[in-house]
């Protein structure tokens, strides 16, 4: 009888043990969960409110815009220029350290071509078709920001943003400089400005509007015996998502 006692007196003892540390780590995960939710929720409310701004932050982006090109000729010679359509990718993040530097950097690939033709060329007949002396120069970028950024949330779902700073643009198509005739070199120092537009649908995502200006050639982009000097004005219209953390 005492051996039964004491067989049933070890089960119920190892039975409570197990419901107990069961109902441990039942709560503990409940805690955790608690505290995740507790978390995410009073950054998305410091964040839709202006209180405090997301520490990181990516744009994906997808446009399309055009390149003027201001071509100054030595001595008679002169160029005339036309923009031509170009497409803009790229993904850039945002970086706020103690809320006191705010930063943005990344990678953009964008499209800057342009076609020129000489215009000191004297036509006989002036109904001779003078496109034949044009041509078509394919510039395409990767361009990497150095940004400032300033801005935040002016509702609850609406935010307006700036960056702006200098950038490095690395050339990946391959333009014939001798038959272009222009020395076109092979990387754009420049400096950018990015005004853009986010709408929060579902936090942490938001969907982004926006437009990018930048003046490229601080470096001159080329220079011949007939070219002084090449500047390029490019502006980009584009959409994307924007996701934080």
């Amino acid at each position: 009888m005492l051996k039964k006692l004491l067989i049933v007196l070890l089960l119920t003892i190892f039975t409570e043990g197990v419901f107990a540390q069961d109902f441990h780590i039942s709560g503990s995960n409940d805690d955790v969960k608690l505290k995740k939710d507790y978390l995410k929720a009073t950054k998305e409310f410091n964040y839709r409110t202006g209180k405090k701004p997301l520490d990181f932050y990516i744009d994906f982006q997808l446009g399309v815009g055009g390149t003027n090109a201001n071509i100054s000729g030595t001595g008679s010679n002169n160029y005339e220029t036309k923009s031509k359509l170009g497409f803009t990718t790229g993904a850039l993040f945002y970086i706020s350290l103690f809320d006191v530097v705010k930063f943005s950097s990344g990678l953009s690939f964008d499209g800057k071509s342009f076609s020129y033709k000489p215009i000191n060329i004297v036509d006989p007949d002036p109904n001779q078709d003078t496109t034949k002396n044009e041509k078509y120069l394919t510039a395409n970028y990767v361009n990497i920001p150095l940004n400032f950024n300033l801005g935040g949330m002016i509702s609850e779902d609406f935010g307006l943003w700036f960056n702006g700073g200098p950038y490095l643009g690395i050339l990946t198509s391959s333009p014939d400089n001798q038959k272009s005739g222009l020395g076109f070199k092979n990387f754009d120092l420049g400096l950018n400005g990015t005004v853009t537009a986010n709408y929060v649908f579902a936090y942490p995502f938001s969907v982004i509007f926006g437009a990018n200006l930048k003046y490229g050639g601080l470096n001159n982009l080329g220079s011949t015996k007939t070219v002084d000097a090449i500047h390029t004005l490019n502006y980009t219209f584009f959409s994307g998502l924007r996701f934080s953390l």
